[in-house]
């Protein structure tokens, strides 16, 4: 990987950590995309506002695998939608602590 490539990484990880301490969890919004498929939201942020999507649910044969967008390469697995929710809203709390 190179440097250029590194530095933006390292930029894009960075916004995304301040868009998620941004976030009060009560705002956190799960919305359906399909039928095993649902993307969470920052419903107060303005709808152009990349920071408004803090990650995706998808639903597995065990249950329901989190992508928080400031960490991509993490995942977290819960069995049910309520809990996926509860997750995304502890990260933004977490995340305060973060930036």
């Amino acid at each position: 990987m190179s440097r250029g490539t590194m530095t933006w990484l390292t930029a894009v990880h960075a916004d995304r950590l301040q868009a998620l301490a941004a976030t009060d969890p009560s705002d956190v919004r799960v919305q359906s995309v399909d039928a095993a498929c649902w993307r969470v939201v920052d419903a107060a942020a303005a709808w152009d506002n990349p920071g408004m999507l803090l990650g995706f649910v998808e639903r597995t044969a065990s249950g329901f695998e989190c992508t928080l967008m400031a960490t991509l390469h993490d995942r977290e697995r819960v069995t049910t939608l309520d809990a996926a929710q509860e997750y995304f809203m502890h990260a933004c709390g977490t995340a305060r602590g973060l930036v």
